[in-house]
């Protein structure tokens, strides 16, 4: 269980699904889908937060990728966060007006700000809540140091390390 929990990605989806399930649910009221009833309302809030929680790990492993580490959440610092945020929030961006100009997949409320025709709220999500997760994931322990593009990826090398240090497997 605690190679589980070394994992970097497993806290991500953790800690990524408790706060953007809290943020999916207080901006509901700015999107224009009360009038479908409850059971909805509560499937349509989980699964935005299910792709959330994907849009986070997309932008995770690129971030992962581009510093060629997956612990730079802890080893990194602001260059890292800063393409963490934009990777997702591009992606919001584009998503946003996609799914409400093109695909008219859901619509807002007028009660939502709107920038450029993109609401402001997931704007906002994409800007705060990444840099809470990276907060947290600082805070929250041990991450594993996996190398990318020339190293082991998947910790390989640390699990065989704790073991000459005394750690069973």
């Amino acid at each position: 269980m605690t190679r589980v929990r070394s994992v970097p990605e497993i806290k991500l989806i953790g800690w990524g699904f408790l706060l953007n399930g809290i943020w999916e649910f207080l901006q509901s009221p700015l999107y224009a889908d009360h009038d479908r009833g409850t059971i909805y309302i509560l499937w349509s809030r989980l699964h935005c937060t299910a792709g959330d929680i994907l849009i986070l790990l997309g932008a995770y492993w690129i971030t992962s990728l581009m510093f060629r580490t997956r612990s730079w959440p802890t080893d990194k610092r602001y260059p890292a966060l800063l393409v963490f945020i934009g990777c997702g929030f591009a992606y919001t961006v584009w998503s946003e007006w996609f799914n409400t100009r093109v695909a008219n997949a859901w619509t807002y409320a007028p009660s939502m700000p709107l920038v450029f025709g993109v609401g402001v709220s997931p704007l906002l999500q994409w800007l705060l809540v990444p840099g809470a997760l990276v907060f947290l994931l600082k805070r929250s322990g041990r991450i594993v140091r996996g190398r990318i593009a020339g190293g082991v990826a998947d910790g390989r090398k640390q699990q065989a390390g704790d073991r000459s240090q005394g750690e069973q497997p």
